[in-house]
């Protein structure tokens, strides 16, 4: 009790050193403690010399108040420095420590950057995480509790990132913080956090999950969920988890069930797929690696199919379109004969299902899925596909060019699908529905609007779809398949420069859109095309000309004298903004 009553007097002497001593005499707060002190001093002399301190400063003159106040505190903290305790009666025991590893000292501005980025909102926060995590910055151990309470930040792709990258280079050193933070009834960041659990310490986190699966949130239920499946005890888990209202649960359900190779497991799956989860189970199979479930989905399509064609109501036709585009779709796209050979047979006989109507979805839905398997499929189906392109409707043109173009030789790609293009302005013309979707195929924005660099991993291509293109006057198809040096496409594109600065287009991106294409095709004219755009729009302050500073580093680093010639011309916030695009041309590699 008396210890209790020197640290209040010493809390009031803080109190009032801060205040002022000025305000110390007649302090309410002091004198009630006086009672107690008084009590004490009659048993302990120090006591009373600091009940008479006390009243020095209460009751004694204002002008010597400063002088009271400070022998008041020096003599409580003299008297509670005896009365502290060092050392402990038990005996010492190793602290557990965990090694985290190879640490860093993160520099205190990036430090601080990076701890506004984990504690706010706002853009740009990611690129700024990505950018810390190369440069070492998370093996800063002043930022390991910052991480792991950001694995709730509202901005999920942060979250996600911070879970794959950051967390794993503490191993199992975070698992404390993991498990004080993580709350089973939570959120997103909750769930997050058991996953990384789980993967940190399996075992150890097992009775957790067991937990979770009863007490749990829904979001923290369907990770619990996918925790499970490696162990065959979990099986009875997640059955049950398979019967659970919540959506999500049952689809995490499914997916560990699918990953899983066991009998039970696979009837499960079965059972789903026969039933209302048929799109769950067959999504989850979908991205199964295990070879025996698609036969789950080849004999519930064939069996659906032998049964469609005689369907007249067309609310069952909407059930059993939607069912079968759910089992089609999630065959494997990997090569599987029996899966192949039945994707075959529907595609055969696509005549007999486009004749099966329903009010929301027919039988051209299942066709549709079976067309996209093909295109999204292995070598022989996209060939089989790209071949029969003049069997398909428009809206399957686009896909099967692109399935041609990665499964046959260049000159059989061009002489399948040039058609489409060498007529279409004549009588026997393909609709520009067909043309628009050759050209897409090919790799043509319909719109062209920056500068863009072809796709690296674009399929070779023959030469006569350059001259093609120059014959149409296309500048999105030259675009797509032109190449430096090449005299029609260099020629196109100087006359059709030279209209569209004289008169605007009807479009007003397509003058960038030329200049684009310039640059990107090395036409010996970009630079002084570049410059004359560049210098008219700028004259009239117009709103266009930060299309200029994309298009600068695109340039050959032979262009920076001109262009720095050219800077001087241009007023002051243009200038900056060109000076800036020209020192991104100059680092370029």
């Amino acid at each position: 009790m008396s210890i209790t009553v020197l640290n209040q007097v010493y809390m009031e002497a803080r109190r009032l050193a801060v205040a002022g001593s000025a305000l110390a005499h007649g302090d309410f707060r002091l004198k009630k403690l006086l009672p107690a002190l008084d009590q004490a001093g009659a048993k302990a002399p120090v006591f009373a010399k600091v009940a008479a301190s006390a009243r020095a400063v209460i009751e004694g003159p204002e002008e010597t108040s400063a002088e009271s106040l400070l022998e008041l505190a020096s003599l409580v903290t003299a008297v509670l420095y005896t009365q502290g305790e060092t050392g402990v009666a038990d005996p010492l025991k190793p602290i557990e420590t965990v090694d985290l590893g190879a640490t860093t000292q993160t520099s205190a501005r990036l430090l601080k950057s990076v701890l506004e980025a984990l504690g706010s909102t706002g853009s740009g926060r990611l690129q700024l995480i990505k950018d810390a995590h190369e440069r070492g910055a998370f093996r800063d151990l002043r930022l390991v509790k910052p991480v792991v309470d950001a694995l709730a930040d509202p901005y999920p792709e942060i979250a996600d990132y911070l879970a794959e990258n950051a967390i794993p280079l503490y191993g199992k050193a975070v698992l404390p913080l993991l498990r004080s933070a993580f709350d089973p009834t939570g959120g997103k960041g909750d769930a997050r956090r058991l996953k990384l659990l789980h993967s940190l310490d399996p075992t150890g986190s097992r009775e957790v999950v067991k937990q979770v699966l009863e007490t749990g949130s829904k979001e923290v239920r369907v990770a619990a969920v996918e925790c499970l499946g490696g162990s065959p005890e979990d099986l009875s888990y997640l059955v049950e988890q398979s019967l659970a209202k919540a959506k999500e649960v049952r689809a995490a359900a499914y997916r560990a069930l699918a990953a899983m190779d066991d009998p039970a497991a696979a009837d499960v799956l079965k059972a789903a797929i026969a039933g209302k989860d048929i799109d769950l189970a067959a999504a989850a199979i979908a991205r199964s690696k295990n070879d025996k479930l698609p036969d789950l989905l080849i004999a519930e399509i064939t069996k659906a199919r032998a049964a469609f064609p005689k369907l007249k109501d067309k609310q069952e036709v909407n059930d059993a379109a939607g069912r079968l585009c759910a089992l089609i779709a999630a065959l494997p796209s990997r090569e599987h004969p029996t899966a192949d050979k039945l994707t075959l047979d529907l595609f055969s006989g696509r005549g007999e299902l486009a004749k099966v109507k329903g009010t929301d979805k027919s039988g051209a839905d299942v066709i549709d899925a079976v067309v996209q398997r093909m295109g999204h499929g292995h070598r022989e189906l996209r060939a089989v596909l790209a071949r029969a392109h003049r069997e398909l409707e428009t809206s399957h043109l686009s896909l099967a060019c692109v399935a041609g173009q990665s499964a046959l030789p260049p000159d059989e790609v061009y002489d399948l699908f040039s058609g489409y293009l060498v007529n279409a302005g004549g009588k026997k013309g393909k609709s520009p529905e067909a043309v628009n979707a050759i050209v897409h195929a090919l790799g043509g924005n319909l719109q062209i609007t920056w500068y863009q660099q072809p796709a690296e991993d674009a399929p070779p291509r023959d030469p006569r779809w350059l001259d093609l293109a120059v014959q149409m006057k296309d500048l999105r198809l030259i675009n797509a398949v032109g190449r430096p040096g090449h005299a029609g496409a260099e020629a196109f594109l100087r006359d059709e420069f030279a209209g569209a600065i004289k008169r605007p287009p009807k479009d007003p991106t397509y003058l960038y859109g030329v200049l684009s294409v310039m640059i990107r095709l090395e036409h010996p004219q970009a630079m002084d095309a570049l410059l004359a755009a560049y210098e008219k729009d700028a004259a009239k302050s117009s709103p266009n000309t930060w299309w200029y500073h994309e298009l600068i580093p695109g340039l050959p680093k032979s262009a920076i004298p001109r262009l720095e010639a050219f800077v001087p011309k241009l007023k002051d916030r243009e200038a900056d903004l060109c000076l800036a695009a020209i020192q991104k041309l100059r680092e370029k590699d």
